[in-house]
């Protein structure tokens, strides 16, 4: 069948207009960025991550299950690196890496910026007070929301045509990338707004953009941190009011990020400086510097909620937002790991890691169940008298030994050290 040439020239015209738009709608739908690839940068891991359930039996092969466990160097190889999480935003969907470099504070990118409201005057510290914190952190504890704000981490790449070492992206070590919903709606689905924040400002950028040091109360520490946009600004930019407004927060919100050098200092359970050879530092994480959790131990609640609570979906190992997920070890036996050997590197198993409420949350929709798995893991998993009275344990806080690694999926699992653990409280 022949086609006359006005025929061709107005299918092409259309194929030309349309195209675009299905690339647009298909992003959309995937919940992709719409804007462009930040200057001079490639992405760095993959979000929104997927559910990493669905690929636990891709990762160990066959040949390595016929002769697990087995004896390592210096003690028992119990499993494998299933998963590395970063959360660049505390409470914020989490990025899947392949590859992580290990930093003092933990995996690096990992909880270095935090929203954070004001405090209220009454009963609060004097804001007029250089001792004081006029702001404190939030989660997901109160603000579920913070489950649908996305993020992408992109870094400098020397091999991007645009790369050039005056570029601002490279300056400030690359870009956060944050993709927040529509505050008009409440559904994942919905339409996200974006935006780039340099991911590490020089003081020459940091004067430039405006942002300031303030005091910031976490849990019970009060570090000075490095102020991005905050709604009791006039000039602030509109999306902090954008967020503020998708959170139902009514209190002046802010979006703050670990300033150099004012990092907290981590003592309790945390070997001391003495037996590190350096003084262990967090940013805006709870406690310790790294999260490792056993799947095995989440597929043990999974088992247990299916009989208990029927109605329950699965627990998702995500809900408990940890940066190590393990597997091939038996379920729950990281609780008596003292001391191990992930790739090349040794960690320091310090303390369990207590539940709040916040594994309620379902990590991909941000919806809060009444109280499971909660409810369900007080019931067997009080276990640390440490800890006090109903309160779960599930995973891990750990210290690294040194304070450079590099950590990747795949990595084996080696027990140097076991023992009996006993929680400190703040």
């Amino acid at each position: 069948m022949a086609y006359s040439t006005p025929t061709i020239l107005i299918s092409a015209t259309l194929i030309s207009i349309l195209l675009p738009a299905v690339f647009f709608v298909r992003r959309y739908l995937n919940g992709g960025s719409y804007a462009d690839k930040p200057c001079a940068c490639k992405q760095y891991g993959s979000s929104p991550p997927p559910a990493i359930e669905s690929w636990r039996s891709k990762l160990i092969p066959t040949s390595w299950k016929k002769r697990h466990p087995y004896q390592g160097k210096q003690g028992p190889v119990v499993g494998l690196v299933n998963g590395l999480y970063v959360h660049p935003i505390k409470s914020c969907k989490g990025v899947r890496v392949e590859e992580a470099e290990v930093l003092s504070t933990g995996l690096k990118y990992d909880r270095n910026f935090t929203f954070a409201e004001l405090l209220d005057p009454k009963g609060e510290p004097d804001t007029n007070s250089s001792e004081s914190a006029n702001w404190k952190f939030v989660t997901q504890r109160k603000y579920r929301r913070l489950a649908n704000i996305r993020l992408e981490i992109w870094v400098p790449d020397p091999e991007s045509p645009d790369y050039s070492q005056d570029q601002a992206n490279v300056i400030s070590q690359g870009i956060l990338r944050v993709q927040y919903p529509d505050p008009s709606g409440d559904s994942p689905s919905t339409a996200f707004k974006t935006l780039d924040i340099p991911y590490s400002p020089t003081e020459d950028q940091i004067s430039k953009m405006g942002y300031t040091m303030q005091k910031l109360t976490v849990w019970k520490d009060c570090p000075d941190a490095l102020l991005i946009a905050s709604t009791t600004n006039a000039s602030a930019p509109t999306w902090i009011g954008e967020i503020q407004a998708y959170m139902g927060c009514s209190k002046p919100l802010a979006l703050f990020r670990v300033a150099a050098g004012c990092e907290r200092q981590v003592f309790r359970n945390a070997p001391s400086k003495e037996q590190l050879g350096y003084q262990s530092v967090v940013g805006f994480v709870d406690a310790y510097p790294l999260h490792l959790l056993g799947l095995s131990s989440v597929a043990d609640l999974d088992h247990k909620l299916a009989s208990a609570v029927p109605e329950f979906k699965e627990s998702s190992a995500l809900r408990f937002r940890a940066n190590i997920y393990c597997d091939g070890a038996e379920a729950y036996a990281e609780d008596s790991w003292k001391r191990i050997r992930i790739g090349q590197s040794i960690y320091y198993v310090v303390c369990r890691t207590t539940r709040c409420e916040l594994p309620n949350i379902d990590q991909r929709t941000g919806e809060r169940h009444g109280s499971q798995p909660s409810k369900l893991m007080k019931s067997y998993r009080n276990i640390d008298p440490g800890a006090g009275l109903n309160k779960a344990c599930m995973g891990m806080q750990m210290v690294p030994a040194t304070e450079r690694g590099i950590i990747k999926v795949g990595d084996e699992i080696e027990v140097l050290e076991t023992g009996v653990h006993h929680y400190i409280s703040q």
